[in-house]
């Protein structure tokens, strides 16, 4: 355990691997985005989309977070090897990011600018090629 803060909903733990919160974890691999508003005193946590492009997002009430905003932040950090936005069409495009996981792999997201039709066989040769760009730099 890395840290740990209390809520009303429970406790939120911090760990090498991941993020524990209110019955679920997420890897860091997972988490996209992950901010604290102090206004509120709420965590929110956004995963990166899934194969069908929904995102999970978690928000979580935390009545004294000490050191677990800044933990899940350098977590979060440390687990990108690489993030790009790659223009297709115009300024429209792809946002690359490769993620290294505790078994010291890479496991790669792609997020579609919305308006990029992915039917259209031209796009999507072009978005395949932004993506193997990116990871071109890496592997």
């Amino acid at each position: 355990m890395l840290a740990t803060a209390g809520g009303p909903d429970g406790d939120v733990v911090a760990t090498t691997r991941r993020l524990l919160l209110r019955g679920t974890s997420v890897e860091w691999v997972r988490v996209e985005t992950a901010a604290w508003d102090g206004d509120a005193a709420v965590l929110v946590v956004t995963e990166v989309p899934d194969s069908r492009g929904r995102r999970g997002r978690h928000r979580v009430a935390l009545e004294s977070p000490g050191r677990l905003v800044d933990v899940v932040r350098e977590q979060v950090t440390q687990s990108v090897v690489i993030s790009r936005h790659v223009a297709v069409d115009g300024r429209r495009g792809v946002r690359v990011t490769g993620r290294r996981t505790p078994a010291d792999e890479i496991v790669w997201t792609a997020a579609v600018d919305s308006g990029l039709d992915l039917r259209d066989p031209g796009t999507k040769a072009r978005v395949d090629a932004a993506v193997a760009l990116v990871r071109n730099e890496v592997e």
